[in-house]
């Protein structure tokens, strides 16, 4: 009896501690098992850690949102977690909260800027640099919610450590193209450019004019931003399809001594060639007066191993610089008052990309006779070296230059003469006689050198009459 009555006591003891316990889980307040559900997620597997941060957020965001505020650091630290799953829900829970308290955004931008500017983040620290990178992720992620955020954003870049600024420039393509170029903030960013944020603002506008072509509005306010303010020609590059035609050309001198690859980029936007969908946007310059363009910047304004560097990327372009562009240009740039130093590099260029172009060049040099061209000392050599690589088409247009000058040429490229004389030699009488005699005379001159002069009779006779009496 007394063992019987024992058990009925225990079991009483054991089945008011177990209804105390239902009734105290019943009676638990929602924080309270936000409390809980958080600290069984930390020792929790993915797939089970997941499952309770859901029942958290269903707690939060359905049933008692003033709890957003106590909870949210402790949901941020879970964007550490090294499952990309539980980072990207974390994410999304932010994005819910922010939507539905936007003073939330004040208390997480202000730990997150804490974060950001913090020196003895590194990779030895706790918080690593992959830390880091995912609270710029939070970060980022809430820029299409508040559009404000990237004035915030720009402000903590210029007080971030090296590392951190590299991270965002590596991570902002995604939120900074869903903003859009016509975004008020965005532009009002371009417009003011905190100083120290030029790089990230420059990243913005080549992500914002990747695909599309910048809009009149940015364009305005990159180039109000470059002519007061901030005079670095590589504000220009990512809208430079939206400037005028005298624009380009006045910073075509500072665009091409930037580094080669950043040139090369300015020439695709400039010629078309930039691969990339919706890029095709009219171009203030034609590939010809690009061409044009080139040959006349002031040699006082950008070194010649510069521009004959940026003409190259032009020829490399043949489905751009087609055969008749450059016929184009090679007339164009021989009109001019003046010939361009470089003029002849470009007809032999030409000429090697397009040997059809052969008779169109031979028009050109007789045409550069009249020009006196041997009074431009650059035009001239190349003028002789293009004359002897298109031989014998040239020995026409060689024998309409002045005596001297065809001197000149002999003095340059000898082994010329024998050929010309022996062209010339070639022709009828009736040919010969429009030859001037001046130019026969030089074509003859070392032929006359060359001839043995004969001895007197006398001497000849004295000097066999030596042999014959020598021992």
């Amino acid at each position: 009896m007394a063992s019987g009555s024992g058990e009925r006591q225990h079991a009483s003891v054991a089945s008011q501690f177990f209804t105390g316990a239902e009734d105290a889980a019943i009676d638990m307040t929602t924080s309270e098992k936000v409390v809980d559900l958080l600290n069984q997620a930390a020792l929790m597997s993915t797939d089970d850690k997941l499952t309770a941060l859901k029942q958290v957020q269903e707690l939060i965001i359905n049933k008692d949102p003033s709890l957003l505020d106590n909870f949210l650091d402790e949901m941020i630290a879970f964007q550490t977690d090294k499952s990309i799953e539980v980072r990207k829900f974390v994410i999304g829970f932010i994005e819910e909260a922010c939507k539905r308290d936007n003073e939330l955004l004040l208390k997480l931008i202000a730990n997150l800027n804490m974060l950001l500017k913090d020196e003895s983040v590194n990779v030895a620290s706790p918080w690593t640099e992959e830390t880091v990178r995912q609270c710029l992720y939070l970060y980022l992620s809430l820029l299409p919610l508040n559009h404000r955020l990237v004035h915030e954003l720009a402000a903590v870049y210029t007080e971030a450590i090296a590392d951190i600024k590299r991270s965002v420039l590596r991570v902002i393509e995604q939120p900074i193209r869903g903003m859009g170029m016509n975004s008020p903030d965005l532009l009002l960013l371009v417009e003011n450019c905190p100083k120290g944020a030029e790089t990230l603002v420059t990243r913005c506008l080549h992500i914002l004019t990747d695909k599309v072509p910048p809009s009149p509005d940015l364009v305005e306010r990159v180039r109000d931003l470059y002519h007061k303010r901030v005079p670095d020609v590589r504000f220009l590059i990512p809208v430079i399809n939206g400037l005028e035609k005298k624009e380009v050309i006045q910073a075509l001198p500072k665009l091409i001594k930037l580094n080669p690859i950043v040139v090369k980029e300015v020439f695709n936007r400039l010629l078309g060639t930039q691969h990339s969908e919706g890029s095709s946007s009219m171009s203030p310059l034609t590939p010809g007066e690009l061409l044009i363009s080139l040959h006349n910047i002031d040699s006082t304004k950008c070194d010649m191993k510069s521009i004959i560097k940026a003409t190259n990327l032009c020829f490399g372009e043949k489905n751009v610089y087609t055969s008749e562009v450059l016929a184009v240009v090679m007339q164009q740039l021989m009109d001019q008052n003046s010939l361009p130093m470089l003029f002849m590099r470009t007809v032999i260029q030409s000429l090697t990309m397009y040997p059809r172009l052969g008779g169109f060049v031979m028009n050109i040099l007789t045409r550069l006779i009249p020009k006196q061209v041997w009074k431009y000392p650059k035009v001239w050599e190349g003028f002789v070296k293009c004359c002897q690589r298109t031989k014998p088409q040239s020995y026409s247009v060689l024998l309409q230059l002045p005596p001297a000058q065809l001197a000149s040429v002999f003095e340059r490229c000898p082994e010329m003469r024998e050929p010309l004389l022996q062209h010339v030699r070639s022709f009828t009488p009736h040919q010969q006689a429009h030859i001037p005699s001046s130019i026969i005379a030089i074509l003859e001159a070392t032929n006359r050198m060359q001839e043995p002069q004969p001895q007197p009779e006398s001497d000849h006779a004295e000097a066999v009459e030596e042999r014959e009496v020598k021992p």
